[in-house]
């Protein structure tokens, strides 16, 4: 049986809620329906049709994100789902392929996923790039807060976005690859869902907001979705609010993006206990067009011979010229010439397009890659390129 790989129009938005449905085993509820329409109208929806039937689709919706200061587009590829009686038959391997032509097409820089499997999204040049770490304290642990002025208020979900929309963006930790979130992706993540979450805010003694936790609460577990503070005040006064439920809630968790430092320091007992975990999946779509606004480190002006291996980006493919100013902006292009090839070809630092991945996004170093031969070429070389990539380890909060 023949496959037939397309985008989906709006028209079939039943048929790829039932599928979504189906594979994710959830109940299909109008309230679900509601909210995967929702980020239907943001996204490209991709599907694999046999005899015109919908057997395996994907959905890439239309992000930007912040960079140390530079704003790219991102694809959030998510919902990759397929009837039972169809998996492995090659249908998400045929949707992936025309998905990042068209990406590269439209000249998106970079694309996120949250994988089912580690190999699978590999093979189309996905790679790790993202962690997260998970503290789980019995309530006897839970700190004692020091009391501040200003005031926690617990309020509604409207006051809560309008709060976010401040305090997020101004946290230099959502500045290393985390999403711009626009207004429908609030409501989406925090309103529209399933869960049931409870939102505070802090004000300062001036009433300026400084603050937002975002939770929910029951006699088990106190979950902490997000704990935003541009303030100490802020983090002692939410420290305080949280330990303030040690009679109602047996433990409390609190999941978050890891950047490679932890809280246990904070706690009596810092045997807490606290998991790492691997998280989300990135992917540079095209390579030319990342690195053209790429926020390379102020240097002297450099020219470095990078070859990229990507067997599903035929566009990256192949041996580049790069050329970074003294004020870090980078003009790139494609060495195209046998004969200019050999000749840069001692001097150029090779590797996979997962590698660049992890090393332009700050998930790794250049040290720890070529100590794994992840990046190869002359050593100095290779290190010398290093010291212009800015530092910080990517942090992401939200899910697709």
């Amino acid at each position: 049986m023949d496959k037939d790989v397309r985008q989906i129009g709006l028209d079939r938005v039943n048929e790829m809620f039932a599928l979504a449905s189906y594979a994710f085993n959830v109940e299909a509820t109008e309230k679900r329906k509601h909210r995967f329409e929702e980020i239907i109208q943001h996204s490209m929806s991709y599907g694999c049709f046999k005899n015109d039937e919908l057997v395996s689709q994907l959905i890439s919706t239309s992000f930007k994100i912040n960079f140390h200061g530079v704003k790219y587009k991102m694809a959030g590829i998510g919902c990759v789902s397929s009837y039972p009686e169809y998996r492995g038959d090659g249908c998400v391997s045929s949707i992936m392929k025309v998905l990042l032509k068209d990406l590269a097409e439209q000249e998106v820089s970079l694309a996120y996923l949250a994988p089912f499997s580690y190999p699978f999204y590999r093979k189309y040049g996905f790679e790790q790039t993202f962690e997260r770490i998970k503290y789980t304290i019995q309530a006897e642990n839970w700190p004692a807060a020091t009391s501040v002025s200003g005031t926690v208020r617990r309020v509604s979900w409207e006051k809560a976005k309008e709060t976010i929309q401040v305090i997020y963006p101004k946290l230099n930790k959502y500045q290393r690859g985390a999403l711009i979130r626009e207004v429908w992706w609030l409501d989406y993540a925090f309103s529209l869902t399933d869960i049931s979450y409870q939102f505070a805010i802090y004000e300062n003694a001036k009433s300026e907001v400084e603050g937002y936790l975002i939770y929910q609460s029951s006699a088990e577990l106190f979950t902490i979705k997000e704990w935003a503070y541009l303030t100490k005040n802020a983090f002692q006064a939410f420290s305080k609010f949280v330990g303030s439920h040690v009679s109602s809630s047996s433990k409390f968790y609190y999941e978050t993006g890891f950047d490679g430092k932890n809280l246990s320091y904070l706690f009596p007992a810092p045997t807490i206990k606290m998991e790492i975990k691997p998280d989300m999946m990135a992917r540079i779509i095209d390579f030319s067009i990342f690195l053209k606004s790429y926020p390379f480190l102020k240097g002297k002006q450099e020219v470095y011979y990078l070859e990229i291996k990507d067997d599903y980006g035929f566009w990256n493919d192949g041996k580049w010229e790069v050329n970074i100013d003294e004020a870090g902006q980078a003009s790139v292009k494609k060495i195209t010439t046998e004969a200019n090839i050999s000749s840069y070809n001692k001097n150029i630092v090779s590797g996979s397009i997962q590698s660049w991945t992890q090393l332009f996004m700050g998930y790794q170093s250049t040290n720890e890659l070529y100590f794994q031969d992840k990046l190869l070429g002359i050593e100095e070389l290779v290190y010398s390129f290093g010291g212009r990539i800015p530092k910080g380890k990517p942090i992401l909060e939200d899910h697709f």
